[in-house]
C-alpha cells in the first residue's frame, strides 16, 4: 500500500480536530476521496462551460449579448 508522509503539525491539527470520533487516517481517507469527487465535479464544469463558450462564438454570440439577454428575460418575469 503507498504511504504519504503528513507533516507532524497537520497531523496533530487532524488529531485535535476529531476528538476521538474517527481515526485519523480514516479522516483522512475521506478527505482525500471529497477532495477527488470536487475535482471531478469541477472537470465536467470546464467542460461544459467549454462547450456553452465554443457554442456562443459558432452562432457569433458574445458575454455582453449573453447578459443583456439574461437581463431582459429577469425584467420581463418582474413585470
Amino acid at each position: 500500500m503507498p504511504q504519504v508522509n503528513i507533516p507532524d503539525g497537520l497531523y496533530e491539527e487532524i488529531q485535535k480536530a476529531l476528538c476521538g470520533e474517527a481515526s485519523p487516517s480514516d479522516f483522512i481517507v475521506q478527505a482525500v476521496r471529497d477532495k477527488l469527487s470536487f475535482e471531478g465535479q469541477k472537470r465536467e464544469f470546464y467542460q461544459l462551460t467549454g462547450s456553452v463558450r465554443a457554442g456562443m462564438i459558432e452562432q457569433g454570440l458574445s458575454e455582453e449579448d449573453m447578459l443583456a439577454d439574461f437581463e431582459m428575460s429577469r425584467r420581463e418575469r418582474e413585470g
